[in-house]
């Protein structure tokens, strides 16, 4: 495979589960880094990232999560959050094998944030390094108590009936009264085939769940990490990342903080800048 190719693979889990991913792979790597995305997304989002690790000489994985992208699994539905991991794991294992001689490092965006911690955790001899950008370990909005409650009752009785959040969120936007308090990048999802517009009330407990499980095994965590988040974020709970860094047992382990109010600033070229460097100062 020549520098500037990618392409689109299929592997298939014990469970006979087609799971896809795409490949950026240099002539000569020096490292291998699995990008895990966030919520609603695909790894086809994130060419940039495979472009700019092939001028690195670093092979880039980026697999689409069941239930996303081009991966198979009911959209936006998760049985249990261990499926994550379980998944990442077999295509961990696997990438050993075919790239045994290469450090391998786990960056995760968001919900992938929260994958990447979760599995650090539970595999922590798996992987070289960790970093995670505006890792999902608590939602900035809080949700009242007497809407948590039935979401998990729902959870169990149905947990895969689908809600049409992106739907819902683009329909309220158009009260002008409450343009200000709601995301306005759901719109663009609508027209992204690949994006992933409805979540079930099983994925959401499951989310919420495993964000309060990593900071209450946080002792378990002991990779080199890098963190980037802002801290304004509109989105994830900045409070609960800064507590997870400041309780993370590795001595070794950097943050970058943003104060401009962003969730997503992995096309921004001073994030990207940082995260290269520290990736090259391990290599």
């Amino acid at each position: 495979m020549n520098k500037s190719s990618k392409e689109g693979i299929y592997f298939t889990r014990t469970r006979e589960m087609k799971l896809y991913y795409r490949l950026w792979k240099p002539v000569h790597p020096q490292a291998l880094l699995i990008f895990v995305h966030g919520a609603g997304e695909h790894s086809g989002q994130y060419s940039h990232l495979g472009i700019e690790c092939l001028h690195r000489n670093i092979a880039l994985i980026a697999p689409d999560l069941r239930g996303f992208g081009k991966s198979e699994g009911k959209r936006g539905y998760i049985r249990q959050f261990k499926d994550y991991l379980d998944d990442l794991n077999e295509l961990v294992i696997y990438l050993q094998i075919q790239f045994s001689e290469l450090p391998i490092y786990l960056f995760g965006y968001s919900l992938g944030g929260l994958v990447a911690i979760r599995y650090a955790q539970q595999f922590c001899d798996k992987v070289t390094g960790v970093i995670l950008s505006s890792p999902a370990l608590g939602i900035r909005l809080k949700v009242p108590y007497f809407i948590k409650k039935p979401i998990e009752f729902i959870s169990l009785i149905a947990p895969a009936l689908p809600l049409e959040l992106v739907k819902w969120n683009e329909s309220l936007r158009k009260l002008k009264w409450l343009q200000s308090s709601l995301p306005d990048w759901t719109s663009e999802m609508l027209k992204d085939p690949y994006a992933t517009i409805r979540y079930t009330p099983r994925w959401f407990t499951e989310l919420l769940h495993n964000g309060t499980k990593a900071l209450l095994e946080v002792n378990q965590f002991h990779s080199p990490i890098l963190c980037l988040y802002d801290r304004y974020d509109s989105i994830v709970n900045s409070d609960l990342i800064e507590q997870f860094i400041g309780n993370v047992a590795s001595e070794d382990k950097e943050c970058f903080v943003f104060a401009k109010g962003n969730h997503q600033f992995l096309h921004d070229g001073e994030a990207l800048r940082h995260i290269f460097q520290w990736l090259r100062s391990r290599l």
